[in-house]
């Protein structure tokens, strides 16, 4: 199944950012924002300085127009780089309302994979949790922002697993599932053949006859 690569790859950045923040969830937080900041400020400045060196091509056929969205990207990138600070907050609702999302999502997928993988309540305890851990977040920013990107980290780290388990769970069934499919195949194609070849014989009987 394919989407277990990128299930695979998902769950190792969740790991990576969960173990991140919580080890360093005094640091973290503002370095995740810093790296926002330049995601902001370098396709920026790349588009300014290519509207610049088209200003200044004498053979251009068409003036490039004036890059206004990209200068704000810049200023808005500045922004980050210099106030991280002011924006953690911002990423902490961010990140607690995305966590919400992605167990909404595994949520929906165990209801949507029923006809393959047996449905389990136990199971519907993971998705749950992630949705408690993400809103527990979101509606109490005004907590110590340390702890809650603790919590965040620890929860990034429980999704990591829990959306690997899940995968590897569906991937493990819908195997099994198609098997199954395949038999049920080549038991009706046998059994279409087995009727032919009696239809050929009884003919064959009463022609003879």
């Amino acid at each position: 199944m394919k989407f277990i690569g990128s299930s695979i790859f998902r769950s190792m950045c969740s790991l990576l950012v969960g173990l991140l923040l919580l080890f360093n969830a005094q640091q973290m937080p503002v370095l995740i924002v810093r790296i926002i900041g330049l995601l902001f400020l370098l396709p920026g400045i790349f588009v300014v300085t290519t509207y610049l060196l088209g200003r200044m091509n004498a053979n251009a056929i068409v003036r490039p127009t004036f890059p206004l969205v990209s200068i704000g990207s810049i200023l808005f990138g500045v922004y980050l780089e210099i106030y991280p600070d002011i924006f953690v907050i911002y990423l902490l609702f961010t990140m607690g309302f995305l966590l919400m999302l992605a167990g909404i999502n595994q949520l929906l997928s165990m209801f949507t994979q029923r006809k393959v993988s047996p449905f389990s309540w136990l199971l519907i305890l993971i998705p749950v949790l992630l949705i408690a851990s993400g809103a527990y977040c979101v509606t109490h920013t005004s907590d110590a922002a340390e702890t809650l990107f603790k919590i965040l980290g620890a929860t990034c780290i429980y999704y990591g697993l829990s959306d690997l388990f899940l995968a590897l769970r569906a991937k493990h069934y819908y195997r099994a599932y198609e098997r199954a499919q395949r038999k049920a195949e080549e038991a009706a194609r046998k059994a279409r053949e087995a009727e032919y070849v009696d239809f050929e014989v009884i003919n064959t009987n009463e022609k003879d006859l």
